[in-house]
């Protein structure tokens, strides 16, 4: 796909990433010279009916939304079974990356960054179209910091009534609402949820429901209650407690019904993190709703039961202030049991910095404060030595639950790969290709007749080599054929013409020899290629070398006497007279007080 043009347009210049459905790439508009991004369905795909459908509707669905907030769609088309939207291009990296970088965002710039994305999201449901699919990780982050909603891939235009999802359970489980996961009604409250549920990672580096497999995560979103987010950071201000809660809650009904409602919420909180929400206030449920009080006895008629009631109500009066105070004294030590194991399971501990650190030691340490560590991805670096930690998720100093898992990322050093071979490839595609590869490029330019100005014609080293990344190849970029301009050498002696030409770059081509009334002998008559002809460098250039004027006889004179009579008749001017003593065979004679030979024209 690299400098693939599409449409006679957008010019392909390099893979940004993948996803499920689609390539994304950064590209070129020809027609008004900006970066744009290029999503294209992958090649499986494109000949799945389904599949194309759920393509054509992303495109439909966010063709129309237009919002600071929201990654702009410039362009749909399909060219040879290529099926592909352009959307604006944004230099940054995603919600997730950010996140992952911090560990954890503070309160006020989580509550921001939920805000814009709100406002964003209000203007998708003003036009019928809830998204589906909200994580940080379909939140793009320009250098400002601007969030920017993308990837509208699942959309769906609401109805006038509510979106039955039947078969279909799509977005990210982690952030999935319980009515997606029953495969049930989906509406703008869907949304919010998922919205929730990312405001509560951003706020405690953590997600409220993790498991093995997706079924069991989507299970504890439909059944498990949520562990408010305060609970794992006690900075958190209640106010902003109050409104996760809010979102995340079980029943749609009882969750916020609308963005503007969320969106009054979360302005009062930017103002003042103490202020007491109007739109935050969760209904729950009376304890009873649960089965009765937690020390409450059930009746049973069974034979148990009455003989209990026998041994109550057979205890003389000294005996029952001890029945009592056995019974609060097993209450209070149950309540005390139960308090402590809340404490346990609720501690906290600071994350350790283990990045750089040998893996055996950074297990040690972190198992050191009562954490669990867990090898999440291997990977190649160019700066982190074999065995040692990359990254950690959550990053250090974060407060997390003892107890916790902390990901790690362990390097595997150095990557030994091939060198591609680019040669008579543009500079850019081939800059582009190895830079993928992760290598380092510099570029060398010469002329070269073979290659056109701008292509790849020699690298080093050469292609299949095998190379860590972050070492360096050198391209030879040519620079065209070089081209220089013909100096002029008539009326130069035969050596100094020679030398001209050599000084130039050209080479000295075939000299011949004729008679010449005009130039002394051993002097240019004429060049070819002419004086101020572009040639290549290294041309060979041809000329001719007077041997001065005929004589009478038809054959030359000796050529000091044609140097004195050339030199003579140019200095006089007179070729007239000299072409008549050629012609009329006259004769010469001798001028011992000048020196010179000089002719004398006979009349016929």
């Amino acid at each position: 796909m690299i400098d693939k043009v599409l449409n006679g347009r957008y010019k392909i210049k390099g893979l940004i990433g993948k996803g499920g459905m689609a390539y994304v790439y950064k590209a070129v508009d020809l027609k008004l010279n900006r970066e744009v991004a290029v999503k294209v369905l992958r090649e499986e795909y494109t000949e799945n009916e389904q599949f194309i459908k759920k393509f054509d509707r992303e495109s439909q669905a966010a063709a129309g939304l237009t919002h600071p907030n929201i990654v702009s769609v410039y362009d749909v088309g399909v060219e040879d079974n290529i099926y592909y939207i352009v959307m604006e291009y944004v230099d940054g990296i995603t919600l997730k990356q950010y996140l992952n970088k911090k560990g954890s965002l503070d309160y006020y710039e989580a509550t921001q960054f939920i805000l814009e994305i709100a406002g964003a999201l209000k203007c998708a449901h003003e036009h019928k179209i809830i998204h589906r699919d909200i994580k940080p990780h379909n939140i793009l982050l320009t250098k400002e910091l601007t969030p920017k909603v993308a990837d509208f891939g699942i959309a769906r235009a609401i109805t006038s009534s509510t979106v039955t999802v039947t078969n279909q359970t799509m977005g990210s489980v982690h952030y999935i609402s319980p009515e997606q996961a029953r495969g049930g009604f989906v509406d703008e409250c869907s949304d919010l949820y998922s919205l929730g549920i990312m405001y509560y990672e951003l706020l405690t580096g953590q997600l409220p429901f993790d498991a093995e497999s997706s079924v069991s995560i989507a299970i504890k979103h439909i059944q498990e209650p949520i562990v408010p987010p305060k609970e794992l950071n006690y900075n958190i201000p209640d106010s902003v407690n109050e409104v996760v809660i809010k979102l995340t809650q079980k029943k749609p009904e009882d969750r916020y019904q609308n963005m503007q409602e969320l969106i009054d919420d979360l302005d009062l909180l930017l103002d003042d993190f103490d202020v007491d929400l109007p739109n935050s206030t969760v209904q729950t449920a009376p304890l009873d709703s649960f089965g009765g009080d937690l020390f409450t006895i059930e009746d049973d008629s069974g034979p148990i039961s009455n003989l209990q009631t026998d041994v109550v109500a057979k205890p003389t009066k000294d005996y029952r202030g001890w029945i009592i105070f056995a019974v609060v004294f097993l209450i209070l030590l149950l309540a005390a049991g139960l308090f402590t194991a809340n404490s346990v399971m609720n501690r906290q501990v600071v994350v350790p910095n283990v990045t750089n650190m040998p893996l055996q030691e950074a297990i040690q340490s972190i198992e050191n404060v009562g954490l669990k560590a867990v090898v999440e991805k291997e990977t190649y670096h160019s700066s982190v030595a074999s065995g040692n930690v990359i990254s950690q998720n959550p990053a250090s100093g974060t407060n997390v639950r003892e107890g916790s898992e902390i990901a790690l990322t362990v390097s595997q050093g150095l990557e030994s790969i091939l060198v591609p071979n680019v040669i008579g490839k543009s500079e850019e595609a081939a800059s582009s290709q190895l830079s993928e590869s992760g290598f380092n490029v510099d570029v060398e330019r010469e002329y070269n007749s073979n290659y056109e100005n701008g292509s790849v014609f020699n690298m080093n080293p050469e292609p299949g080599t095998k190379l860590y990344q972050g070492q360096t190849v050198t391209l030879y970029v040519s620079m065209g054929v070089d081209n220089i301009t013909v100096p002029g050498i008539v009326g130069l002696t035969q050596s100094d013409a020679e030398n001209r030409l050599t000084s130039n770059g050209l080479n000295v081509g075939t000299v011949t020899q004729q008679t010449s009334t005009s130039y002394a002998a051993g002097v240019v008559v004429s060049q070819s290629p002419a004086e101020g002809t572009r040639v290549e460098r290294g041309t060979y250039i041809s000329f001719v070398v007077s041997t001065g004027p005929p004589s009478s006889s038809g054959l030359n004179q000796p050529s000091g006497e044609n140097q004195d009579d050339s030199t003579d008749q140019d200095n006089q001017g007179n070729n007239n007279s000299s072409n008549n003593s050629s012609n009329s065979g006259n004769l010469s004679s001798s001028n011992s007080g000048s020196g010179t030979t000089r002719s004398t024209a006979m009349e016929e």
